[in-house]
């Protein structure tokens, strides 16, 4: 079915299928660049959620101080209730809008309708709970909204990004800045709490110092996110450096003074002095925090725009690249099929009978010097060619001859033959010039006898020896058809090697889509592998969450411990008392086990903690095992893609083969296009010799006609016309 097809079907067949790996490729890579543009969009969704949380972060903790304050006997606090309550409002009918577009891809909603409900639950009876309930309520409140953001940053994989800078980008707006912030809100609420009650106990002496060690912990620990991202991405340094610095420096101060008027109590203590102080230094973080968000909007917007770009350039490319093969491949076929169209068009002519037919010469390749070769082969053939008409109109202009010069046979010398103008007239006017010359030399015709027949002789010789060149040109004909002949040969052996190509081109197509599959399952594997160290992405950080609460409670035991002492010391002094002052010891000893109890509670929680880092460092260690054997299974699909390649560039080099006997063909159709010339020239020589046969024959014929005159002078027997019966001369 295959040599059926013609050349341009042939080479269009082979560039398609060489084409299908180069089109696999471009495939891939356009799923690969459409799978991390959907990632992408995916976590600029989840920010634009992430974002719209960011209000309620704010307002929340300020509810939380001015519902402490007002419960603690600051009642300048409720007039500044409502606007924080009409801001949080307005802030959840933006949620609200947001979790309706995303809710169920990142399973928020659920988790959103309950949290509205805790919120509208609080904002009714937050003033008529005690200070502790409500503070913890709403710090509760605050650890969902928390999470709730937690969340939408895991189903977006904005907590997993690609890119570091983004990376620690989404970690400060998902965690760190987050977890800052609520700390200084606690410290803001329960300060306001103890400025407006204008006492300070030791659990809440306890509870401040846990808190300020806390917040500097977790400064730290933004800053160094801050500070990572800029490492990775130059151009964040001047948008996100002084807002850092800023926020920094409010942290410190605010710290300073939760230190210097509340902690150590050296000065007089205002609850709106310290709230709006809070406010101002929740402000700064804030700000950073709105910056980091537009960045990090920014950053993901313009990641999607060189994906996209990416993807359209190497489309684009790859179809210019497609394009260009064609347009080769064409104009190849063109150019065979031309010029073999040529001299097929050629040979009809020659096979009807036209010999002046010659063919266009139509490129500079093999095909043209074929062609070339065959308008000069017949250049020199033509000459050598008679045509039947010509064959048939000597013959008639012979026979003519023949029957009007039929009775000098028998002695009639008064006829003449008729002079034409065709090839016999020289031959009729000669023999004319003889008569008239025999009619004077007939008498000499019996003494020149032998000599005339010695003359017929020689005539004979040099016609068998033009015959016998006759048949040489005829074998140096045959000789130039079995050239012809050789080349068809040639043509056919072109055809097979273009067919074994074809047989290579389908093995390469074969090679190239076990490569693709092999691709397939490497990214199949990678995939995995992914999924495996998010995982342990996830573990980990619980494991830290875990270790960060055993230290928080550690801390906690250990100014528990401190106050313990204290009391202790107070007890034993109380002991060495008297009378009445037996009672204050009773109260230290009561003091004293309240104390113990709670650090029994704190000491059950750091065992319990611990079985949960020992269990999740197990989990984590598992995951990365077997992310290990997933690399493992990565890397030797990677050697299955590679051995794949290997077997394309063998399958390349075949073809290299196939196409160097292609050339091989073609010099043996140039070797025969010389023997073809080399029998012109044969045929040109054999043309040479008959010219010297003929001349040969030229001076026998003037040799009888000399003899035939000194005949004429012996033949006066002969009958001759009356005006020619005196002898010329006499």
């Amino acid at each position: 079915m295959f040599s059926n097809l013609k050349v341009w079907q042939k080479l269009s067949l082979v560039g398609a299928l060489l084409s299908v790996p180069i089109l696999t490729l471009v495939y891939l890579f356009i799923q690969s660049q459409n799978k991390q543009i959907a990632t992408t969009t995916n976590e600029r969704d989840g920010l634009e959620y992430v974002t719209a949380l960011r209000p309620l972060l704010e307002q929340v903790p300020q509810h939380r101080g001015l519902v402490n304050g007002v419960l603690n006997g600051e009642g300048t606090f409720r007039a500044q209730l409502p606007a924080v309550e009409s801001r949080i409002d307005a802030a959840i009918a933006g949620v609200d809008t947001v979790t309706n577009k995303y809710g169920e891809r990142f399973g928020v909603s659920e988790v959103w309708n309950r949290w509205k409900l805790q919120w509208k639950d609080i904002q009714q009876r937050s003033t008529q709970m005690t200070p502790k309930e409500s503070f913890d309520v709403h710090t509760r409140l605050i650890s969902d909204l928390a999470g709730l953001a937690q969340m939408a940053g895991d189903k977006s994989d904005l907590v997993l990004d690609a890119e570091l800078d983004t990376f620690y980008l989404a970690d400060v707006l998902l965690s760190k800045l987050p977890l800052t912030a609520e700390y200084i809100g606690e410290l803001q609420g329960f300060g306001v709490g103890i400025a407006a009650k204008g006492k300070l106990t030791s659990e809440d002496h306890a509870r401040m110092m846990f808190l300020v060690t806390q917040i500097q912990g977790s400064m730290q620990s933004l800053d160094r996110s801050v500070k990572s991202a800029q490492r990775y991405n130059s151009s964040l340094e001047p948008k996100l450096a002084g807002l850092a610095a800023n926020a920094s420096a409010a942290g410190d101060s605010y710290l300073a003074l939760a230190n210097h008027e509340l902690i150590r109590g050296a000065a007089s203590s205002d609850a709106q002095k310290y709230f709006n102080s809070g406010t101002a230094t929740l402000e700064s973080y804030f700000k950073l925090y709105d910056a980091a968000a537009k960045l990090q909007g920014e950053m993901l917007a313009a990641r999607v725009e060189r994906l996209t770009s990416d993807k359209f350039t190497q489309l684009s490319f790859a179809m210019l690249v497609l394009l260009l093969a064609a347009t080769a491949v064409y104009l190849i076929s063109r150019g065979i099929t031309a010029q073999v169209n040529a001299i097929g068009r050629l040979f009809h002519e020659i096979g009807v009978g036209n010999f002046q037919a010659r063919v266009e010469v139509k490129s500079q390749d093999e095909l043209g010097g074929m062609a070339r070769s065959l308008n000069s082969m017949l250049d020199n053939t033509l000459t050598l060619i008679q045509s039947r008409d010509e064959r048939d109109n000597i013959q008639q202009s012979i026979m003519k001859l023949l029957e009007e010069v039929a009775g000098v046979a028998s002695g009639d010398l008064t006829k003449e033959a008729e002079v034409t103008a065709d090839v016999t007239g020289a031959i009729a006017d000669s023999f004319n010039y003889m008569i008239a010359e025999l009619r004077q030399l007939i008498s000499a015709v019996q003494l020149t006898t032998a000599e005339v027949t010695s003359s017929a002789q020689r005539v004979q010789q040099t016609t068998e020896e033009l015959a016998k060149v006759s048949e040489t040109q005829s074998t140096q004909i045959l000789q130039a058809s079995a050239a012809i002949q050789e080349m068809t040969q040639s043509i056919h052996q072109v055809s097979t090697t273009a067919t074994a190509a074809s047989d290579v081109a389908e093995q390469a197509l074969s090679s190239a889509r076990q490569g693709a599959a092999s691709v397939n399952k490497t990214i199949d594997g990678m995939n995995q592998i992914r999924g495996q160290v998010q995982e342990t992405a996830k573990r980990i950080k619980r494991l830290g969450e875990s270790s960060q609460e055993i230290g928080e409670i550690v801390q906690l035991i250990g100014d528990i411990a401190d106050r313990t002492s204290i009391l202790a010391l107070n007890a034993s002094i109380q002991a060495a008392m008297a009378g009445e002052s037996g009672k204050g010891f009773a109260v230290v000893a009561e003091e004293v086990e309240g104390l113990a109890e709670r650090a029994a509670e704190s000491a059950k929680k750091i065992t319990n903690l611990i079985k949960s880092v020992q269990t999740d460092t197990n989990e984590a260690i598992s995951a990365m095992e077997e992310t290990t054997r997933e690399v493992v299974g990565g890397s030797q699909l990677a050697n299955e893609a590679g051995q794949k390649l290997a077997d394309i560039g063998v399958v390349s080099q075949q073809i290299a083969e196939l196409v160097q006997s292609i050339s091989r063909s073609a010099q043996q159709q140039a070797s025969n296009s010389e023997n073809v010339s080399r029998n012109v020239t044969n045929i040109s020589q054999v043309t040479l010799e008959t010219a010297q046969g003929a001349r040969r024959s030229a001076a026998a014929i003037r040799g009888l006609a000399s003899l035939a005159g000194e005949l004429n002078q012996s033949v006066s027997r002969f009958r001759l016309p009356d005006e020619s019966r005196h002898p010329v001369g006499v």
